[in-house]
């Protein structure tokens, strides 16, 4: 019996990119409302924020500016996120920045449009009736994907875990892709948020969710990465390089929308509740080591994904082939700086049994290519560790 019968492929988000898109900003919110701008404080430093609201006051559209957003958020961060929106008497919602603003913006919508505790809305699609405000996402790294997807993620001391909101109702309503906004990345942030991305497309492709549609969305997002990642990272005037960075998360976060990710992602967010590890950093490293895992489910697919990046495979065997995708994720990392172990970041082989026991709650384990038991997670983590 197949795992799936029937797909349901869905994308409400319109996506607007190329160099200077942001100008078209105002066209995308409703007229005549105040916008909260949630974003964080290290954007404000670096100036983008900035220049987001320059093209909002040249419009002459009020806006008020939320920058209370952390690295793996919590609850008290929407909560205070709400306050903004309801004390500045807001109308719509800017997401500005990577997986966490956007996350929160999202976030901040569900609580002003239904009221209560954001931990009431984790992992419960049902309560979530009614749409949230009008909200655009400006994507400031080509990682997280958030800008298009259904998931915002909340970080919850309760579980030692990263719980996800999930609804349809909570996707933006447009998404700016603007590579000036995101060019001069330094190597430590694009490199593990590029990274983030093509651990997207990979256990996209390869899960048990996949459909032509969103192999078709991954593979190319793969393809993509493979060429352009070390370059946009190379330097601060990228912009051809960053441009198709962004487009590539942007198709592989399309995918992983319809079809959940796998086991990098269910061990990843224990491991940034747990231990604090930006996400697409615990990705990265993890990545490599669960390809070996579900290397034999998906032996054709990993062929594939080796050709992909770069890799020539002709004349090898199908598992040799196979090989080399592994092989070349662990040399994308190290050409990045990206270590190849968690303890390498501060992740001890003590949490071993707490980080298995959580990461066994995430419903992305039920998609990944091959059947994964408790021990099975103990032994990953500690190949990793």
């Amino acid at each position: 019996m197949p795992f799936q019968t029937i797909a349901d492929f869905r994308m409400p988000t319109r996506v607007v990119h190329g160099v200077g898109s942001i100008t078209r900003l105002p066209g995308l919110l409703p007229q005549g409302v105040k916008v909260l701008v949630v974003s964080d404080k290290g954007l404000a430093e670096a100036g983008i924020i900035g220049r987001v609201t320059a093209v909002l006051d040249d419009a002459q559209i009020a806006w008020e500016l939320f920058t209370d957003v952390v690295g793996n958020p919590v609850a008290r961060n929407v909560s205070a996120g709400v306050r903004a929106y309801t004390q500045g008497k807001c109308g719509a919602i800017v997401g500005l920045g990577g997986g966490s603003p956007m996350d929160v913006a999202k976030m901040v919508g569900v609580l002003v449009s239904h009221g209560g505790r954001i931990d009431q809305y984790l992992g419960a699609p049902a309560k979530i009736t009614n749409n949230i405000p009008p909200l655009v996402c400006i994507a400031t790294t080509y990682g997280t994907g958030s800008e298009v997807t259904p998931f915002a993620v909340l970080t919850n001391p309760k579980t030692q875990n990263k719980d996800p909101v999930i609804s349809w109702k909570i996707a933006p309503l447009a998404a700016i892709l603007d590579p000036e906004l995101c060019v001069a990345l330094p190597v430590s942030v694009g490199g593990p948020t590029g990274m983030d991305a093509l651990t997207h497309a990979i256990e996209s492709y390869t899960n048990l969710m996949a459909t032509p549609l969103t192999e078709a969305l991954a593979l190319g997002a793969i393809e993509m990465i493979g060429q352009h990642l070390r370059t946009a990272c190379a330097n601060d005037h990228e912009l051809a390089a960053t441009e198709q960075m962004l487009l590539a998360s942007c198709m592989a976060a399309m995918a992983f929308s319809q079809t959940r990710l796998g086991n990098v992602h269910a061990m990843s967010h224990p491991v940034g509740a747990q231990f604090g590890v930006h996400h697409g950093l615990a990705n990265a490293i993890l990545l490599p080591h669960v390809m070996d895992y579900n290397l034999q489910a998906r032996i054709t697919k990993f062929g594939t994904i080796a050709q992909a990046l770069g890799e020539n495979t002709e004349g090898l065997g199908d598992y040799d082939a196979a090989c080399l995708a592994v092989e070349q994720v662990r040399q994308l990392n190290d050409d990045l700086g990206i270590p190849q172990q968690l303890h390498e970041v501060g992740v001890k082989t003590a949490g071993v049994a707490a980080l298995s026991q959580a990461a066994m709650q995430s419903g992305n384990i039920q998609v990944n290519p091959r059947k994964t038991t408790l021990n099975d997670m103990k032994a990953l983590f500690r190949a990793a560790i």
